[in-house]
């Protein structure tokens, strides 16, 4: 029997359905229905905001997400991943209190990184919950030279990017608006400037919308979405290795 895939989505809904959707595109030997992955994706937008939950103390997302995740395994899934790089911060915690086996988004990142040629600088862009809290650092530990984020400056274009409530990622749909786009393509053209890095990830779901070339700017651009997607495939063996150069 063919094992299911569980995806949990809604953080933000468009962000889930690309994932899903990535999956679709990276799955090998397709000539039908029946090749495809089996999977279920249970997508809930009112699970509580990770990024106030860390920074302002408001309601915490655990107990939603814990109940969706028991979700996705009654509903047949043999693991699950959770999309979205800021719900990882609670990593642990879903995990101690879950049956589901799960996939972390992070440390397969990371996973990613070791298995390249050498340590350089990283440039991370992700919600400023993520940055602050420091989990893409804990998870690096040394695989990398440095990892650099953006200045307070252009931490608030990402921020806009994703949130802001008439042109953000989170607000468009599966559309990301061009003035989303150009925001976080300034910031990347920064960070190459004036930091020199050699990778730039997107450390948010939203933002792995936004910026879907594997170089951009003469940099290469790490998307935890795709990674994950190609992960979740190998594990139930319909990974396509013609599309290693999709990252």
């Amino acid at each position: 029997m063919q094992r299911k895939i569980g995806i949990l989505g809604g953080m933000g809904t468009a962000a889930g359905i690309y994932f899903a959707q990535t999956l679709v595109e990276l799955s090998s030997a397709v000539r039908g229905d029946v090749d495809y992955p089996s999977f279920v994706l249970y997508s809930d937008p009112l699970i509580p905001s990770r990024v106030d939950a860390y920074l302002e103390g408001t309601a915490s997302p655990l107990p939603s997400i814990i109940s969706s995740i028991d979700k996705l395994a009654t509903a047949g899934a043999d693991f699950g991943v959770i999309i979205c790089n800021t719900a990882h911060i609670y990593f642990d915690e879903i995990e101690r209190d879950t049956t589901l086996p799960l996939i972390n988004m992070v440390d397969n990142v990371v996973s990613y990184l070791k298995s390249g040629s050498r340590a350089e600088k990283v440039g991370l862009l992700a919600t400023k919950a993520t940055i602050r809290s420091g989990l893409y650092s804990r998870y690096f530990d040394g695989s990398v030279d440095v990892i650099v984020t953006p200045n307070d400056n252009d931490q608030d274009l990402v921020t806009s990017a994703i949130f802001d409530p008439e042109f953000g990622i989170k607000a468009s749909g599966a559309v990301v608006k061009p003035q989303a786009r150009e925001l976080i393509v300034e910031v990347i053209r920064r960070m190459l400037r004036d930091y020199g890095v050699g990778k730039i990830v997107l450390g948010c779901t939203e933002l792995s919308m936004a910026v879907r070339e594997e170089n951009l700017l003469g940099v290469e651009i790490i998307d935890p979405v795709k990674l994950l997607a190609r992960a979740c495939l190998r594990r139930v063996g319909h990974y396509k290795a013609s599309s290693l150069h999709y990252i």
